[in-house]
């Protein structure tokens, strides 16, 4: 019983952690895919040299 215990935590903690970086991985694939509409404002084009 006394080993299962710390194998048990990290099994949670390997759960959690997987879970937590699927989680972020799809917030920043959405947050890369949203389209700006102001993009091209913010960037002005290069002065002709």
């Amino acid at each position: 019983m006394a080993r299962l215990i710390p194998l048990v935590l990290i099994g949670l903690a390997v759960f959690f952690w997987l879970r937590t970086r699927r989680k972020t991985s799809a917030y920043l694939a959405s947050y890369e895919s949203v389209q700006d509409p102001d993009r091209d404002r913010r960037d002005p084009p290069s002065p002709a040299p």
